[in-house]
Formats: structure tokens, C-alpha cells, sequence
């Protein structure tokens, strides 16, 4: 990876940091039973070991081909759950797109790696080449379209974050009391005094629990993780150009 060696460092810090704050949100919610994208925190760990290992060779916990099959796969997954999404309607009518933004995010580490295997493969046939950007020099049309596609997600995604409601406001709404119409239904159409206020009716894990624990686990942080490692994998595509 070409580039300086103390901006390398720092986003090899940024995505560590970015995988076990996602690895956090898989146990968080499997201890909590708190709602999250699994898929997508479990990628984010991978993606953050990887982008890591590749920033910092010292970092490298895994064999490239090894990540070229996983993000294979993984790039093959969220491009399915796309099509799926696009061909779906929310009720609004506005169609989803929430993981194409990761199926783009896969098939760049995905390029990466082949691109650092072509570099890997030059010099052992001692052909002159050197570094990741002379592998990456058969596309680099295709690391620029890319690195584009990330940043365009990258504003798209921070400027939904205002929209996001903070666990706190989460948290508040499930906890809140259902209102009681004038005809003696809560809102929720459940039988009640007229005048009086209910929770809606707890059941499971929430009435072991209380309904504050199903809130999201921060859907702002999450959209945040998206965006550092939008912001890395553009980085990296620039360096190999």
C-alpha cells in the first residue's frame, strides 16, 4: 500500500477501532436481545481486520485468498438482498437501498485484494512491477469508479444522519404508554377505561425485561461505521491509482 506511512497508520487505527465497536454490537445484541443488521456489523468486522492488515502488513491476521472468497461471497449476498429490496415497496412507496451501499463495499475490498494478488504474482515472476498500484494498473478506471461510488455513499449516509433518532428518543418511544381513545381502545385497539392510559401488552423477553431493551442498538453510530469505512476503501482506491 503506497502513501504515507503515518495516514496508513491512522486509518488502520480507525478500522481496528471500527471492528471491535461492531463485534461489541453482535454480543451487545445477542446478550440484550436488542435489534441490529447482523450481516452487516459482522462484515464490518471483517472488512475492519482486513482494511487493517492491508494498511499495516504487520497487522495481518489471514491469508489474502482466504478474504477474496469471503468477500466473493459476501459481495454476491448483499447484492441479492439489493435486488430483493429494490423490487420491494416500503409503504411510503420510496424503494430501499440500504444494502446495495454494502454490496459496493464488498466488491471493493474484493478488487483490492485481487489487485494486491496480481502485484504478489508480478514480482514472483520477477516482471518488474512493484506495489499495489502497479496491480491495480489493468482497471484503474474501474478502482476510480468505485472510489467515486464510496464517496458518493459516504455523503449520502452522513447526510441521513439527523434523521437517525438517537437511542435515547428510541428507547422513549418503546417505553412510552399507549394512549386511550374516548371509546375505551387504546390506540393499539386494546381494551381499556375510558380516560385511562396502557403500555402496550409486554410479552417475552420484554416482559421479563421491559420494552426500553428492544430499542436499537445506535442506528447513528452504525451509519458511522459506514462511513469510516467508505472513507478508508476510497483512500485506498486513490493510492492504488
Amino acid at each position: 500500500m503506497t502513501g504515507q506511512s503515518w495516514l496508513a497508520d491512522t486509518f488502520a487505527g480507525i478500522m481496528i477501532i471500527t471492528a471491535i465497536y461492531c463485534a461489541s454490537r453482535l454480543v451487545i445484541s445477542r446478550r440484550q436481545h436488542r435489534p441490529t443488521d447482523h450481516q452487516v456489523d459482522g462484515v464490518h468486522v471483517l472488512m475492519g481486520v482486513a482494511m487493517a492488515g492491508m494498511l499495516v502488513p504487520r497487522l495481518r491476521i489471514f491469508w489474502a485468498g482466504g478474504w477474496e472468497v469471503i468477500f466473493g461471497a459476501a459481495a454476491v449476498w448483499f447484492a441479492w438482498r439489493s435486488f430483493r429490496e429494490l423490487r420491494s415497496q416500503s409503504a411510503d412507496g420510496r424503494q430501499h437501498s440500504h444494502h446495495a451501499q454494502h454490496a459496493v463495499h464488498c466488491v471493493a475490498m474484493l478488487y483490492m485484494f485481487l489487485a494486491a494478488a496480481t502485484v504478489a504474482k508480478a514480482a514472483s515472476d520477477g516482471s518488474g512491477m512493484s506495489g499495489m498500484a502497479a496491480g491495480a494498473a489493468h482497471f484503474p478506471t474501474l478502482a476510480l469508479i468505485l472510489a467515486f461510488v464510496l464517496l458518493g455513499y459516504v455523503v449520502w449516509t452522513a447526510d441521513r444522519l439527523p434523521s437517525l433518532a438517537p437511542v435515547a428518543a428510541l428507547t422513549a418511544r418503546a417505553a412510552a404508554p399507549v394512549p386511550v381513545l374516548a371509546g375505551g381502545l387504546s390506540a393499539d385497539g386494546i381494551s381499556a377505561g375510558a380516560g385511562a392510559s396502557q403500555r402496550a401488552p409486554e410479552s417475552g423477553h420484554q416482559a421479563r425485561s421491559g420494552l426500553g431493551v428492544t430499542a436499537p442498538i445506535s442506528p447513528r453510530l452504525a451509519a458511522c461505521c459506514s462511513i469510516a469505512m467508505g472513507v478508508t476503501m476510497g483512500y485506498m482506491l486513490v493510492t492504488m491509482l
